[in-house]
């Protein structure tokens, strides 16, 4: 123990009577004192201001000592009758201690009430309150974004609501939460029914591969929207969140086809799926291109 005390950096206490509670615990933690008791005090000083302190300015302490200090509170006695507010003969009242005993308890509740504004302003609510008032006007925050992103993004929420459903709107909830800003074209449709596609009569038709069958559609409520990015190179997650993305920011009424930049060579269907055929949710397919059976090219060009 002796050899721990010797091992410990001696500090001067700093002065903290007459700042604010906040100010005080911000110089003491600085000095190395971080242990502080704060005891409530009725004075007409301003709410929170240090009234006294121990151990007292410039004294030289171990570093970790604890400190106690006394702030200025009007406390609940002053709400009660003046009967009530008298002391005895040696300047003791027991209605008041047991309103500061009380006013210790309740103390973080009436600190969230004076402050709770804070929660409600994106620029200065805690971090962890950005989803829950992100929900209020069913703004979905990506994990992935920096803070600041996020807490702009939330203040202009219910402007962002006057694009939303719109071409402009999908446009740049798109580019925000992946990155790259998408070609949309309306009143477009890149199937017409039942489609069959082959290289030739021994090819013949693949049924999953290059045979679709879709159901009759509107191309005034139809768009096509094009990542220009290759299949290859995004993961599953980033194609699930652009259709998440999507069904959230379109027209309800509105079907809608997901493709990725193509390559050169034979068209192939890799995978088709349809959500919410009646229910107008969105049907989208995804197309890319193959290379393997590419021709050859002739002979004397490269």
């Amino acid at each position: 123990m002796a050899t721990e005390l010797l091992n410990r950096r001696v500090v001067r206490v700093p002065d903290v009577i007459g700042r604010p509670l906040n100010k005080a615990h911000i110089v003491l933690e600085d000095a190395g004192l971080s242990r502080i008791v704060t005891l409530y005090r009725e004075s007409y000083e301003d709410r929170d201001t240090v009234l006294e302190q121990r151990p007292a300015r410039g004294q030289m302490v171990y570093e970790g000592t604890e400190v106690t200090i006394w702030i200025a509170r009007r406390g609940y006695l002053e709400n009660l009758p003046a009967i009530y507010r008298r002391s005895d003969a040696v300047g003791r009242n027991l209605v008041r201690d047991l309103c500061f005993v009380f006013e210790h308890m309740f103390d973080s509740v009436e600190v969230n009430l004076t402050d709770g504004w804070r929660f409600y302003d994106p620029h200065v609510a805690p971090q962890d309150f950005l989803d829950w008032l992100a929900g209020w006007t069913a703004f979905t925050l990506d994990l992935d974004w920096p803070d600041t992103e996020k807490r702009a993004l939330i203040k202009r929420a219910v402007d962002l609501y006057r694009i939303r459903g719109t071409k402009r709107g999908l446009s740049l909830f798109l580019k925000l939460f992946t990155g790259h800003e998408p070609d949309i074209d309306e009143n477009t449709w890149p199937f017409k029914g039942f489609r069959v596609e082959a290289d030739g009569a021994e090819a013949g038709a693949r049924v999953g591969l290059d045979s679709v069958i879709l159901p009759p559609v509107d191309l005034a409520h139809c768009f096509v929207v094009t990542m220009p990015v290759k299949f290859e190179t995004v993961t599953a997650e980033t194609v699930i969140r652009i259709h998440q993305i999507i069904q959230m920011e379109k027209p309800a009424h509105t079907h809608y086809y997901l493709r990725f930049a193509e390559e050169q060579g034979d068209v192939e269907l890799r995978e088709f799926f349809a959500i919410g055929l009646r229910s107008g949710i969105g049907i989208g397919a995804e197309v890319v291109q193959s290379v393997e059976d590419e021709p050859p090219a002739p002979e004397g060009k490269s």
